[in-house]
């Protein structure tokens, strides 16, 4: 039945606000896990009985629109207004793109195909953007709260979680176009499959294994206001020694390892006090306070700071051991455009062979990225320590993004964020323990048990294999679309 304009034009702008307030809502910084799954639905319902200009150009409003969501936030990281606009206009073409491959099947009668087109292009799509800008954003994300799917993980990485999400809205607007005799099949199909993935991450969630080994764990966490990044030498040492201070009190209560955040402030080598950088503390003055307290304490200590040396500024974490020297120094792989201009990344990884395990050191967004957590892997490491820095208004998104990189390799997560939270959880993604930090003067602490066990995962081994069979499903899709263009609906 056909459809008169204004019906058409009142079911497309239903659509675009629905899709976009699912979305708005499903994929900010507060994300609701649920709604992700039926968001695009509104739109893959309507894509079918329009035109198909109508339907991309609806698609692609409705995704941008949701996008602003981000808005505020890439403003307050200074993110350049040019690649704002970029991302909000790209995450509309992909999805738009997305939409219309289902509709390019849904309309031909090929049921099946339209319900895999559109999560197959989506996954393809976020895989390649992840090459460029890293996976935040990306919608396995979203189901960080809903344990049982977040341990696809595992098997695929993020990209079946992915996958799982957005297949659901096309299979239930593809159930509505189907044939009648295609309904029952196809329901039924893709239901099983449902079962299979929450039946996985049951289990998977009840049958951990018991860690022979744990280590407990102190964070502090003190950058407000002038400690947020301390300006001269002399600021530096005052936040430098009340954080040793609290590492002796941590370890009278019982921690092994203290963990300071990210960039606890800048030191510089000695003949590089000229200019601007004439009253920065000296990096030996720095180590000398930690090398002390460590050996004081019989602890060792992970400290986080900005290194500017003759070759370069480094965003650093060293670690000081019990016996009161730098035992390992991490540098961070991947840095935040603008606000990290100045500083130089690394290139290399730190495992520490402990009694309780392997133990491994990342730094804040590097954990957005899942080949470096795969690194680790491989190396049969049971606990990362992660300094980091959050901006508040991400503390809970970005902070619990690196969830996935522990169910994906198998290992426990310990994360200290200035303007964060104090976060551990294990390697199926559940939080064993976390402390605000976000707000006002106070110091703020967390001391916590954790395992140290690593859990071999098939994502660990085969890596990001499934994004690069919905890739190849994408080639599929396109030569079969191309040749069967000209033929008529099939029932």
């Amino acid at each position: 039945m056909a459809w008169s304009r204004k019906l058409r034009a009142f079911a497309l702008f239903s659509a675009v606000v629905l899709t976009a307030a699912g979305y708005f809502v499903s994929s900010g910084l507060e994300p609701v896990w649920w709604l992700v799954w039926v968001a695009p639905l509104p739109l893959l319902l309507v894509a079918p009985v329009v035109r198909g200009w109508e339907a991309l150009g609806a698609a692609w409003i409705a995704r941008s629109a949701a996008m602003l969501v981000f808005w505020q936030y890439w403003r307050g990281i200074m993110l350049p207004l040019w690649l704002s606009v970029a991302m909000v206009a790209l995450a509309g073409a992909c999805f738009a793109l997305a939409v219309m491959a289902y509709r390019s099947f849904a309309v031909k009668g090929y049921a099946w195909l339209a319900a895999l087109a559109f999560p197959v292009v989506s996954v393809a799509e976020e895989y390649l953007l992840s090459l460029w800008q890293g996976t935040f954003g990306n919608t396995g994300y979203t189901q960080l709260k809903n344990l049982p799917v977040l341990q696809l993980a595992a098997i695929s990485g993020l990209w079946g979680i992915g996958f799982a999400v957005t297949l659901f809205g096309a299979v239930v607007a593809a159930v509505v176009h189907a044939a009648p005799r295609q309904r029952a099949r196809l329901g039924i199909a893709f239901a099983a499959f449902y079962v299979c993935v929450f039946s996985f991450g049951e289990l998977r969630l009840h049958k951990t294994p018991d860690a022979l080994h744990s280590v407990v764990v102190g964070l502090v966490e003190s950058h407000a206001g002038a400690d947020m990044f301390p300006r001269d030498a002399r600021s530096m040492m005052d936040l430098l020694q009340r954080y040793a201070g609290q590492a002796q009190v941590l370890a009278d209560r019982g921690a092994q390892i203290v963990v300071l955040p990210e960039m606890t402030g800048l030191v510089v080598d000695p003949g590089m006090t000229n200019g601007l950088l004439k009253d920065q503390l000296l990096s030996p003055a720095a180590d000398g306070v930690f090398e002390e307290a460590a050996r004081r304490a019989h602890v060792q200590i992970l400290l986080g700071v900005e290194h500017a040396t003759e070759r370069g500024s480094f965003n650093e974490g060293r670690l000081y051991s019990a016996a009161g020297t730098i035992e390992t120094v991490y540098r961070k792989h991947h840095l935040v455009p603008v606000l990290e201009g100045r500083t130089s990344p690394g290139d290399g990884i730190s495992v520490l062979s402990q009694p309780a395990g392997e133990i491994g050191i990342e730094i804040c967004r590097d954990m957005d990225y899942p080949e470096l957590a795969r690194r680790y892997g491989h190396r049969q490491v049971g606990l990362i320590l992660a300094p980091a820095w959050d901006q508040g208004v991400d503390a809970l998104w970005h902070g619990h993004m690196s969830l996935m990189r522990a169910v994906e390799d198998g290992f426990t997560l310990v994360r200290d964020a200035k303007v964060g939270f104090l976060t551990a959880s294990d390697d199926r993604g559940r939080i064993l323990a976390e402390e605000s930090a976000v707000g006002g003067n106070a110091l703020h602490t967390m001391l916590v048990s954790v395992p140290v066990r690593h859990d071999a995962t098939v994502y660990q081994a085969w890596g990001d294999w499934f994004a690069w069979v919905d890739l190849a499903g994408v080639m599929v899709l396109g030569w079969v679309g191309l040749r069967e263009w000209g033929i008529g609906n099939r029932e």
